[in-house]
């Protein structure tokens, strides 16, 4: 069984350059609290991400092995990237973001 905060927590750590903190919020979904600071101030607010993954993801990620793992958690860090640069360009000052990882890989 794929330890999804074993996988993505890197993942995570990587891109907001923080210690975050992750848990389990579902057998394929995950959740993770982050302090973002705001815009041209010293104030850090608190975030949560709520990371769902699909049946198919999920699928995915339990057959592959050691080597495709870590092609995906790359392929999981561009597309979390993306996603999260959508989310700051449109801030509204949300408190929670969802993100739904329906794809891991490239689009034939």
């Amino acid at each position: 069984m794929l330890d999804l905060v074993a996988f993505t927590k890197p993942v995570l750590d990587e891109i907001t350059g923080q210690d975050v903190r992750t848990w389990n919020a579902g057998p394929s979904v995950l959740g993770a609290n982050w302090q973002v600071p705001e815009f041209g101030s010293r104030i850090w607010r608190v975030r949560t991400l709520t990371i769902a993954f699909t049946h198919d993801v999920m699928k995915q990620l339990t057959h592959a092995d050691r080597q495709d793992l870590c092609q995906l958690q790359c392929m999981l860090d561009r597309f979390l990237r993306a996603q999260l640069g959508t989310h700051a360009q449109a801030d509204r000052g949300d408190r929670m973001l969802v993100i739904s990882v329906d794809h891991l890989g490239v689009d034939p």
